[in-house]
């Protein structure tokens, strides 16, 4: 009986979020009629995209048990640059836009990897400043994307599915498998469980650390980017609030707070498609948009609660 039990608690520790989106989008099934139509799950996969593509880079910054708080305002940086270049080739502003990304994402690198910065302090502190930088360009108002980049945010494959969510979906699995399948993830997963450990085997610390960032860049880049494709127009409230939601979404998918572990899939895209789907459903029963913070919230706090509870019996 003892030995069920520990085996039920160590499924529940480690599947129960991935149990209770199931049961969630269930229930909305169950209990509204428009949940689960084309119509309604096209809408989801949109609203996914945007936190998808940010949360991913995002996980490998965790893994290595640091922090990035500033991709809110990074991916309101790529947003600016499509704006400043609508008049060139839509490819050409995407790229610069993930440059730009790149750029700022080993910037942010530099600071904790080569100067020993505390990742929290310093992303917070600087996801105001790349935030103030972008403001002055657009001048706290609503501007246009190019043409090209805003019909490419219309595609849709078959007539249903965004190209937008596909892109975002090839970030996560291009992650997952850098994270996997090469001796950078191996790294990293070195680096999170123990630091010092990890330099004195060799592991250069520093650069592994600095590709992270860098990687966090070019997606919280993307997420900007095609956000502006999607909606045609860059706004002030792009990016606002996404660096908590992608820190939420990373940790409920599994990802340790503490360095270590976790995975970008089916992880990350689980923790983004509960908070999403909880909206999602919540709306369709025209349940007051206030219930959502409330939910997010709990589910955040059992995430953290139940991860330090992995890390404890880790270090026991």
């Amino acid at each position: 009986m003892r030995d069920d039990l520990a085996r039920a608690k160590r499924i529940g520790m480690e599947y129960g979020f991935y149990l209770l989106l199931l049961a969630i989008i269930l229930v909305f099934t169950v209990i509204s009629n428009s949940f689960l139509t084309i119509s309604n799950w096209a809408q989801i996969a949109i609203a996914s995209t945007f936190l998808l593509a940010a949360a991913a880079g995002l996980t490998l910054v965790l893994i290595n048990g640091e922090i990035d708080l500033s991709i809110g305002s990074i991916a309101y940086v790529a947003a600016t640059v499509v704006y400043l270049t609508a008049d060139v080739p839509a490819g050409v502003s995407v790229l610069a836009a993930l440059v730009a990304g790149l750029a700022i994402g080993l910037f942010n690198g530099w600071l904790v990897a080569y100067l020993g910065m505390n990742s929290l302090l310093v992303t917070l502190g600087l996801m105001i400043a790349y935030r103030g930088v972008a403001l002055v360009f657009t001048e706290g108002t609503v501007k246009q994307a190019g043409d090209g980049v805003a019909a490419l945010g219309q595609l849709k494959l078959f007539g249903i599915v965004p190209v937008i969510f596909l892109v975002a979906l090839a970030f996560l699995f291009i992650f997952q498998w850098v994270l996997r399948e090469t001796k950078l993830g191996t790294f990293w997963l070195a680096i999170g469980n123990n630091e010092d450990s990890a330099r004195k085997i060799g592991i250069p610390v520093r650069r592994a650390k600095l590709a992270a960032y860098a990687l966090c860049g070019i997606s919280a880049a993307a997420s900007g980017t095609l956000l502006a494709a999607y909606l045609g127009e860059i706004t002030t409230f792009t990016g606002r609030g996404m660096e908590f939601q992608a820190v939420a979404a990373v940790v409920i998918g599994g990802t340790s707070l503490f360095g270590g572990r976790g995975n970008v899939f089916p992880g990350t895209i689980c923790g983004v498609l509960l908070l999403i789907v909880i909206n999602n459903g919540l709306g369709t029963r025209g349940v007051s948009p206030f219930v959502y913070p409330f939910v997010a919230g709990a589910l955040i706090f059992i995430a953290i609660y139940l991860d330090s509870i992995k890390n404890r019996a880790r270090q026991a």
